[in-house]
């Protein structure tokens, strides 16, 4: 549902050489972080190249399309939709995109989730991306194509804006800079390519009641969420009915004329910005107060089973006389399940995932659980590759099977057969399809029950043990998203249609007696409660029992062994599970509405596909590689003088291949301008489960490394390199590399030289699950131990090993507060043995920064961590600047570094400050007192510092 601009970082990845290199150099080394994916670095998860993708491109009229041949019908089905939204918003946006385009379709999120076209990690919101460097449109599919449909719109809107505002600017001479704020970008990319649906109205009628809607002069106060995406559909559709869908436009094409889009604004449409706020705002409360007199919040009506965190998914069992709700949870930054007493005892954590490979992900607004009678159940999560089906003993708290089931690559929505022994949930193989599939989990077979294009989810097995009901958008009402509620043996031979309406159903349930099918509806706007008779024979109507009136939104009802309903509420901006007692007696006096079986005349959903001809057969992708960056340099520095050069990188279209070229000159006479060339090119691999890079480099001139022994000399240094890297999950890997290289080095002020042929080699194995909250990690822990040896093959000048070991624990105190421990230890010995430096914000607080050097070192911390305010901004009569966030610490650092013989123990205790501004950038200011003389005195005054970076 999520869509968001694609970022692409570019670098230089040269050589792991023990020379300090000029400033182009270590600012394209810089620049490497966000492509290598935490793989080469001390700390980071992974992402994961798993699958192997056969890529095939699909030409069409407009697009190039890329996927894989386990998905072909899919992409020619994208095909269609593609030619048919160019077609609409060429005349939407009274302009043509006049280059191809092209289009990268995955099957589903997971493997969506491996493109390394966006470096970075995609989170599970994400449903797509626009690239707008090499113009490159990224989609998964979610099963359902009405969905799928959406997105490729979404995202072409942001290619024909993009490439519009371009010309826009070019036209007119100006920066290509200017850019329209990203409430407008992705608010026009929904109004252009869906209606306003029920998920847009319970969001925005739960900011009315509650009072956080942002106006549009604040509106980058909630930038980036979802809630932005639909204020700024919302704000566009009433531009569009006040000053005319023309003024949208308008906008568009104005946006040459100033740097400030509040003036963009009123010249397009004839009013400022704080007119069309009110305005907005007022159109906004007319239209959704009113609703305070029929509907009701969930928190006034329903009691609160469970709020803290997000709450959802409830299912009931019960064992001996207690009863439970079961339900998925995040209180704590990692998604788990949780179990809650109904008898209103606070809830108890079950199984806490994200930390392991067993448990990478929960997918927990998608999928739901179910629980035996005897206490088992039934959960996905994604692991590795693929999603698994896992079941856990609760009473016994025993982890009983993980199962992947055959061929499937996602899952969702396991329910239990009254026998406890099988299973129906839905589930997609490579194709895309999503189907039903009951599994024998006793016997680890597998056996379809659908097998069509449409979205079958949902599944609800009767308590009979003979009937299935799910959803689908197999009925009418497909085309524009609707699901439909239907009933199917366990055969899957006849599928009986149980309601088609107007509305969209969801999240079937059954009465402990199978008499009533519980659903969501959201006929009235938003999701609501129904009740549902499935068994009526010869019924040709069938009757609905309204059973909730709420402001927002409920989903997945269950009903009791107590007789009540049980439900997930959206409210006050969360979720949380609620309670309505006598579910039978509201039944019996409910609001009845008669819906029909076999729709109300609309034609059922049918996809065509895009066929082409010939000449547009489908090809097997050649890779090609295109421009990244190019970027050059020119500096003067006091140690290095005048220096210049230049970064190239190039990659396929994919990321998965990329290359480096550098090049730089240090020469500070005529005599010196051929021998000081700097070379390095280098190549990266990221499309195959282990990356890897190589690479050669010439480097030569004079050189500042305070690492080094000599810390001034002049190094002449060629050779070659290469890296490996395994990752074992998303959390642990092994890594390696290796290089072999000539060094002709001068101490400039010892008059000493020495030549030497090295041989590097070194291993790491990396663990990381930490949980990184405002200003630092707040839960999890990190760890790297790495061996080394470097050795000189021709002279013997060069002899030395290294032996690093780093562990960081953060314990989590409360929601918002942590302890977090450090112990290091740095260890390098023999002959031309590197040095490490500690003293500064970074680890030795107190001390000057890179004071205390040696080629030993080892540092142990303690920091308490805590919110201070959770606010720093500023109101004003027409608005708020939101700045960040302040958090604290009170903290205590030990350690010291040295090369032959230890002196004494150095260490410093004090209390910090830590700022977030804007969510970007960390500032962080500590002071207290230096311990010194081996632990036996205090520092007579108090220190200082003041820098800015993550908390360790």
């Amino acid at each position: 549902m999520f869509a968001r601009h694609g970022m692409r970082y570019n670098c230089t990845h040269t050589a792991p050489w023990r020379s300090s290199a000029v400033p182009l150099l270590l600012l394209v080394v810089t620049m490497c972080a966000p492509v290598l994916h935490a793989q080469f670095l001390p700390f980071g998860r992974n992402k994961v190249a798993y699958t192997d993708f056969d890529w095939r491109v699909l030409a069409t009229e407009h697009f190039d399309i890329y996927y894989y041949p386990e998905m072909e019908d899919l992409a020619r089905r994208g095909a269609t939709f593609a030619e048919a939204s160019f077609v609409e918003l060429e005349s939407r946006f009274n302009y043509s995109v006049m280059h191809r385009i092209p289009l990268i379709f995955y099957s589903s999120h997971l493997h969506f989730q491996q493109t390394n076209i966006s470096p970075g990690f995609i989170p599970e919101g994400v449903g797509g991306f626009f690239e707008f460097i090499k113009g490159r449109v990224v989609i998964p599919y979610t099963g359902s194509l009405h969905q799928f449909r959406h997105v490729i719109q979404h995202e072409l809107v942001h290619v024909f804006m993009h490439n519009k505002v371009s010309q826009v600017l070019r036209d007119h001479g100006v920066p290509a800079e200017r850019y329209p704020p990203l409430w407008f970008v992705e608010g026009l990319a929904e109004y252009f390519s869906t209606r306003w649906d029920s998920q847009a109205e319970m969001l925005l009628r739960d900011a009315v009641h509650y009072g956080y809607v942002a106006p549009l002069r604040s509106i980058n106060m909630i930038a980036g969420s979802f809630l932005m995406y639909k204020e700024g559909q919302n704000a566009l559709t009433f531009i569009a009915e006040e000053y005319g869908e023309e003024s949208i436009v308008r906008i568009i094409e104005n946006v040459w004329k100033s740097a400030d889009f509040r003036d963009v604004l009123h010249w397009s449409t004839g009013a400022t910005m704080d007119e069309i706020d009110r305005a907005w705002l007022r159109w906004l409360r007319r239209r959704l107060y009113p609703l305070a007199a029929t509907r009701d919040r969930a928190s006034d009506v329903a009691e609160a089973l469970v709020t803290e965190g997000f709450a959802a998914k409830p299912f009931w069992y019960t064992r001996g006389d207690s009863s439970y709700i079961v339900y998925m949870g995040n209180n704590s930054g990692y998604t788990g399940v949780y179990r809650v007493s109904t008898r209103g005892a606070e809830a108890e954590l079950l199984l806490e995932g994200e930390k392991s490979g067993a448990f990478e992900a929960f997918h927990a607004y998608q999928t739901r659980i179910s629980v035996t009678s005897d206490g088992r159940v039934a959960f996905v999560t994604k692991s590795g590759e693929r999603d698994v089906l896992h079941v856990f003993d609760i009473e016994t708290r025993t982890h009983l099977r993980s199962m992947q089931i055959g061929a499937l690559v996602t899952l969702g929505s396991p329910s239990w057969a009254p026998d406890g022994r099988r299973l129906v949930l839905s589930g997609a193989d490579a194709s895309g399809e999503s189907d039903l599939y009951i599994v024998d989990v006793a016997r680890d077979e597998l056996r379809p029950l659908t097998h069509d294009p449409y979205d079958d989810r949902d599944p609800a097995w009767s308590p009979d043990g003979l009937s299935i009901a799910f959803v689908s958008d197999r009925g009418t009402g497909g085309a524009r998203g609707a699901f439909q509620l239907f009933l199917t043996d366990t055969t899957g031979r006849t599928i009986e249609s149980l309601a088609q309406d107007s509305g969209s159903y969801a999240a079937p349930s059954w009465s402990p007696d199978g008499r009533w099918l519980l659903c969501t509806n959201d006929r009235e706007g938003v999701h609501d409660v129904y009740a549902l008779k499935p068994h009526s024979a010869g019924a040709a109507r069938r009757t609905l029992r309204r059973l909730t009136s709420l402001l927002s939104s409920a989903f997945d009802p269950i009903w009791t062994g107590d007789g009540d309903l049980v439900f997930s509420a959206f409210d006050a901006y969360r979720f949380s599970i609620r309670r309505l007692r006598g579910i039978a007696a509201r039944i019996d006096s409910a609001d009845a509405l008669e819906v029909d079986i076999a729709g109300g005349g609309e034609e059922p959903w049918s996809v065509p596909q895009w066929r082409g001809d010939a000449a547009s057969a489908s090809i097997k992708y050649e890779r090609e590689y295109q421009l990244d960056i190019a970027q050059s340099q020119i500096s003067t520095d006091p140690i290095f003088g005048t220096v210049g050069g230049a970064a190239l990188s190039v990659s396929d279209l994919f990321g998965n291949d990329n290359y480096y070229f550098l090049i730089y000159n240090t020469a500070q006479t005529s005599s010196e301008l051929l021998s000081s060339f700097n070379i390095a090119v280098s190549r990266m691999s990221l499309g195959a489960r282990a990356p890897y890079a190589y690479g050669i480099y010439s480097f030569s001139g004079r050189r500042y490394d305070l690492l080094d022994p000599d810390e001034y000399f002049i190094e002449r240094a060629y050779g070659a390199y290469g890296a490996l890297a395994y990752p074992l999950t998303a959390f642990q890997r092994i890594e390696g590399s290796v290089s072999l290289g000539s060094s002709d080095k001068e101490a400039l002020y010892e008059l000493r030289q020495r030549k030497a042929l090295l041989l590097t080699n070194s291993v790491s194995y990396v663990s990381d699950n930490a949980l990184y909250y405002i200003t630092g990690p707040i839960d999890g822990s990190r760890f790297n131990a790495t061996l080394s040896f470097t050795t000189d093959v021709q002279y013997s000048n060069v002899n030395f090993f290294s032996v690093m070991v780093d562990y960081r624990r953060y314990l989590r105190l409360g929601a918002r507060s942590a302890l977090a421990t450090r112990l290091e230890l740095l260890y390098n010995d023999g002959r031309e043995a590197r040095r490490y430096f500690l003293g500064g914000s970074w680890d030795l607080r107190g001390w000057p920064r890179w004071s205390i050097r040696g080629s030993k070192r080892w540092l142990t911390s303690v920091e308490l961590r805590f919110p201070v305010l959770d606010r720093v901004g500023f109101d004003f009569p027409f608005g708020a600047i939101d700045l960040g966030v302040l958090r604290g610490a009170l903290f205590a650092d030990a350690g010291n570094a040295w090369d032959d013989e230890y002196t004494e123990t150095l260490g410093s205790i004090g209390a910090g400050l830590r700022f977030n501004l804007f969510g970007v950038i960390v500032f962080r200011y500590d002071f207290g007192k230096r311990i010194e003389r081996n632990f036996r005195a205090l520092q007579s005054g108090t220190f200082q510092q003041f820098f800015f970076g993550w908390d360790f």
